[in-house]
């Protein structure tokens, strides 16, 4: 076993996370989010924040550690694509079960993309109702992680296609981030409709 292979392994099991027989893909989700929560905490007290035009400090160092887990989620994509294909080279299934490293970056995707959903959450009548504490586990975590699990595991078209048709490191790769782009798009849609039609319903 070469050095190579034993990096492409480290990274394609998300550190030997999905060597773990109970549940790999989910515990690969969960590693998400102190992998988000360490980039932001580091661009925060190191004070990365990129000058953008119009915004106010706050604004900017809000879009910036957004830029900077983008720029993260997408080297973490390119990287998972090139030591999977190493590491699944002489595997006999295309999408081996420890190969967790496409739902980290799915899963990342869905935490940074819906991170603004709770901005209008907070701008309308529900924190009236509900705790902070609770807005934020709702929308930060819980919503994004359940919908995201859901639509890996259901595989609705054109995920199924995806994840049928498109071969290799890619494929593996691929049809997380489908599956997360659809858990962004529900998200929003059910907070569109909690903010403004069903206020009363999220009384705790």
């Amino acid at each position: 076993m070469n050095f190579l292979y034993k990096i492409a392994e480290f990274i394609a099991t998300a550190c030997y996370i999905g060597k773990i027989k109970i549940a790999p893909g989910t515990l690969g989700s969960l590693i998400a989010f102190p992998i988000c929560y360490i980039i932001m905490d580091f661009s925060l007290k190191h004070q990365v924040v990129f000058y953008i035009s119009g915004y106010n400090p706050n604004e900017q160092q809000f879009l910036s550690v957004f830029f900077i887990e983008i720029l993260a989620t997408i080297i973490l994509f390119f990287a998972g694509t090139y030591f999977t294909k190493i590491y699944i080279k002489d595997a006999q299934e295309q999408d081996p079960k420890e190969v967790v490293i496409d739902e980290v970056v799915g899963q990342m995707l869905v935490i940074i993309l819906t991170s603004f959903s709770v901005i209008f959450v907070y701008s309308s009548s529900v924190p009236q109702k509900i705790e902070a504490s609770y807005i934020d586990f709702i929308f930060l975590f819980l919503m994004p992680f359940v919908l995201f699990r859901a639509f890996d595991i259901l595989k609705p078209w054109p995920i199924n296609w995806l994840d049928s048709n498109i071969k290799g490191a890619l494929g593996v790769m691929i049809d997380d981030v489908a599956a997360a782009l659809f858990a962004v798009v529900c998200q929003y849609v059910i907070v569109f409709l909690i903010v403004n039609f069903f206020p009363g319903v999220v009384t705790f």
